[in-house]
């Protein structure tokens, strides 16, 4: 599997796993759908994350918040996505099931495999959301810089 570095603004960010970065995608695009969100470029938002999820962009997954998010409502707003993202993972109790994982639609045939054998931890996912806050906030300031996920694969 390979390894892609998520960064937002000035270069800090973090090394994960894409296949993490993938299903962390899934949930933030189900949550950003809801017509509660306003951004200035939500449908571009929505694609992106879609080719992620579909497997479009492996080798070379990018979140293009640079880009698509243009002012600082768009980061709030985004912050806000997030932090419901995690508050959904908490009431899904300790595992996101495999009957969830395996309903998931894409078209990337190893995410399917991927995520067919084991059940995820809730709180490794939490763990994905709160780095993506905390680099939205400007506040991630660790020098460990790959965020080891606990998941067997």
């Amino acid at each position: 599997m390979a390894t892609t570095f998520i960064d937002y603004k000035s270069n800090n960010g973090f090394y994960i796993n894409e296949s993490f970065i993938q299903l962390a995608s899934f949930y933030i695009s189900q949550e950003l759908k809801k017509t509660q969100y306003i951004f200035t470029n939500k449908g571009e938002l929505l694609d992106s994350f879609n080719s992620i999820i579909n497997g479009f962009h492996n080798g070379y997954i990018v979140l293009s918040w640079d880009g698509e998010l243009q002012n600082s409502t768009d980061e709030h707003t985004m912050i806000q996505v997030l932090q419901n993202v995690k508050t959904n993972m908490i009431s899904k109790g300790a595992f996101i099931s495999l009957v969830e994982l395996k309903s998931i639609l894409t078209k990337d045939p190893d995410f399917k495999r991927l995520y067919s054998k084991n059940p995820f931890p809730t709180s490794e996912m939490i763990k994905i959301i709160d780095t993506l806050i905390q680099l939205l906030n400007g506040t991630w300031q660790s020098t460990n810089y790959y965020l080891d996920i606990n998941y067997k694969i």
